[in-house]
């Protein structure tokens, strides 16, 4: 019985200690399980990579986001996908989405639809799962005609000894041990390519990691043309070539892009970079693109004025601002008598421009098919100024200019209009104010008188037609407004047809009077002319306010209106369907 009641307690006791190692078990797990939960997954970091005038404010937080620099290889306009060649990073498609933050490289706005083939691209973005970079944002770099677009390899340095000569092809680096270039530097040595990303470590063992310098000189063979000069570095930098400093950057900044514009004649250039690290990351990247043997304006040089034959000198002209007085413009051609077309490719924005051509003596202006100014005729020096709307991406620019006699000057520039103090006045070379205008201008009246004329450059004589808008300040009461015109006119305010005399010819002048109350009220005024005659005038007057009897109150001042600014729209494309019929 004794030895029974010892079995069933040992029984117990194994049965216990069973339970008690696997509560043990069960509370490891649960605090396994609890830590894993609780403790914050760690961030991957980010590879550096080379991005474009890119610059995080400091105490920003930052999100890892990957990147890449490459040459476009193929896209089309509002496609998903864009396929690159990549030159720094490992990604050769970036995804489109619909809210991508697009710019050109000075930090002008950008659209997906400017992205081209052959562009130097800069991406930044998250990875997908089939290794593509869904972009945040893009920064574009223009698109040159005879540009070639060539990004140096990743650099594989060989260090030598002191005294390291100069090569053709290749950087002599001088490395300091102080952010001053001065003294004798302890690292002398050959590198292949300007490309190094020492990131918070020394760029050699027996340098600091921080508060360093370096100068790099090298030899390279030029073709004649011209060179965009890109400089990457954090922090100073500074390029020379031969002895010309085409970039400045010697301050502390972050990671930043700086580009320079060079005409090289042919031959060997010596180039010279010297730069300094002062601390945290330590990125330095210098390279250049050939932009082709005429980068600016094309000029070609006739010994006529008719632009006919071979030219007898072409060059490269950086601006067409000429003063030639009396004199050749160049050598081989004529004093007088001579004519020249200069041809160029310019990255514009959408909008409207205003065109300004100074000429003695006959001066043409096209953008791509556009005839924005056409005055081949002798003149005395004379400034017209044009309009156009011009859609965005690159446009070919043509000038011709001829002088007959005399003194020869010639001076081509335009600007996008931002704003418009007056009319915001849009033409369209149709009767129906249809599809996109010609042009939009700033009018301070609607006064106009065209007679069989055009109103501007590109509008026909006939079968034309206008819109103009702009809002203004009026004080409350009543107001007469008229219009004249030949041939149809009609007028709305706030939206409400006052004057409509939509034929030809709307003979006679023609009022509607109003009761406006007192702050801002937009007009808008549309005119068409079929045949004839083109002739517009538009006015309005302050009617006086009758005055109860029974107050015995004077008679009050006449309320007036004041203009404000209109601001830049987007180009009116129809008439409202308010206003049709």
């Amino acid at each position: 019985m004794r030895d029974d009641r010892a079995a069933w307690r040992n029984a117990l006791i194994a049965l216990g200690a069973a339970a008690l190692c696997v509560a043990g078990l069960a509370i490891i797990v649960y605090v396994g399980v609890a830590r894993d939960r609780l403790a914050p997954t760690p961030t991957p970091t980010p590879t550096p990579g080379l991005v474009a005038a890119i610059a995080t404010p400091p105490g920003t937080a930052q999100t890892p986001l990957a990147s890449v620099v490459g040459v476009v290889q193929d896209y089309e306009p509002g496609a998903l996908i864009i396929v690159i060649a990549p030159r720094d990073g490992n990604v050769d498609q970036v995804i489109v989405p619909e809210n991508l933050q697009v710019s050109w490289l000075d930090g002008t706005r950008a659209s997906p639809m400017q992205i081209a083939v052959g562009q130097v691209l800069y991406a930044e973005g998250e990875m997908d799962p089939l290794g593509r970079l869904v972009a945040r944002r893009i920064i574009l770099t223009p698109v040159e005609a005879t540009a070639t677009p060539t990004i140096p390899p990743l650099p594989s340095p060989t260090a030598s000894a002191t005294g390291v000569p100069i090569a053709v092809g290749e950087w002599r680096g001088e490395y300091y041990d102080n952010v001053e270039l001065s003294g004798e530097p302890p690292l002398v040595r050959g590198d292949s390519v300007l490309d190094f990303r020492w990131g918070e470590g020394p760029p050699a063992p027996g340098l600091p990691a921080d508060g360093f310098s370096a100068r790099w000189r090298g030899r390279w063979a030029f073709d004649e043309g011209g060179y965009r000069f890109y400089a990457y570095a954090d922090n100073g930098i500074r390029v020379w070539a031969d002895d010309r400093l085409v970039i400045d950057t010697w301050r502390d900044q972050e990671p930043t892009l700086t580009t320079a514009d060079v005409y090289l004649e042919a031959g060997q250039r010596d180039l010279r970079v010297d730069y300094y690290h002062r601390r945290d990351e330590a990125i330095v990247r210098v390279w250049w693109d050939y932009r082709g043997l005429y980068p600016d304006w094309k000029g070609e040089y006739f010994s006529n004025p008719d632009l006919v034959g071979e030219p007898t000198v072409i060059r490269n002209d950086s601006e067409l601002r000429f003063d030639w007085g009396p004199r050749s413009p160049a050598a081989g051609i004529p004093a007088d008598r001579f004519s020249v077309r200069w041809t160029r490719t310019v990255q514009f924005e959408e909008g409207a421009y205003r065109f300004f051509a100074r000429a003695d003596d006959g001066v043409r202006v096209w953008v791509d098919q556009a005839l924005v100014v056409d005055e081949w005729h002798e003149s005395t020096p004379r400034t017209y100024v044009e309009h156009l709307w011009v859609d965005a991406g690159p446009r070919t620019v043509r000038v011709e200019f001829y002088e007959n006699g005399g003194n020869a000057f010639v001076q081509v520039w335009w600007e996008r209009i931002e704003r418009f103090d007056h009319w915001m006045g849009a033409y369209y070379a149709n009767p129906d104010a249809a599809g996109r205008p010609v042009f939009l201008r700033d009018d301070e009246r609607l006064d106009f008188d065209w007679g069989e004329g055009s109103p501007g450059q590109g509008i026909p004589v006939d079968n034309f037609s206008a819109r103009w808008t702009r809002t203004l300040a009026f004080e409350g009461g009543p107001y007469r407004f008229s219009a004249s015109a030949d041939d149809g006119v009609r007028l709305y305010v706030d939206g409400k047809l006052l004057i409509d005399q939509w034929r030809e010819p709307a003979a006679g002048r023609h009022t509607a009077d109003v009761t406006l109350s007192q702050g801002m009220h937009t007009i808008v005024v549309e005119y068409y002319d079929r045949a004839g005659n083109a002739r517009l005038q538009i006015g309005w007057e302050a009617l006086p306010t009758p005055t109860p009897t029974s107050t015995g109150a004077g008679t009050p001042e006449s309320p007036t209106a004041t203009a404000t600014e209109t601001p830049y729209p987007s180009p009116p494309a129809t008439i409202p369907a308010s206003s049709a019929g």
